[in-house]
């Protein structure tokens, strides 16, 4: 698999603890929860690009996530 596909899926991993991370603070600063979900939909698109087909982009995304975890 191409670095750059690990690279934006660890991205949008990292993009989705930080939301996660804004949302649990009592008061969410919604400027950056809007930047970082209008920065986290940019790389969904563009991983959308190299698999147009969702369940093959799931399929290899939670590959890469195993491979991750047992590293």
């Amino acid at each position: 698999m191409s670095d750059l596909i690990q690279r934006l899926i660890a991205a949008h991993q990292i993009l989705n603890r930080e939301i996660r991370r804004e949302l649990s603070r009592r008061l969410p600063d919604q400027l950056r929860l809007k930047r970082l979900k209008i920065e986290r939909l940019a790389i969904k698109d563009r991983l959308f690009r190299h698999f147009p087909d969702a369940s093959e982009m799931h399929r290899v995304v939670r590959g890469v996530i195993r491979r991750a975890r047992h590293a």
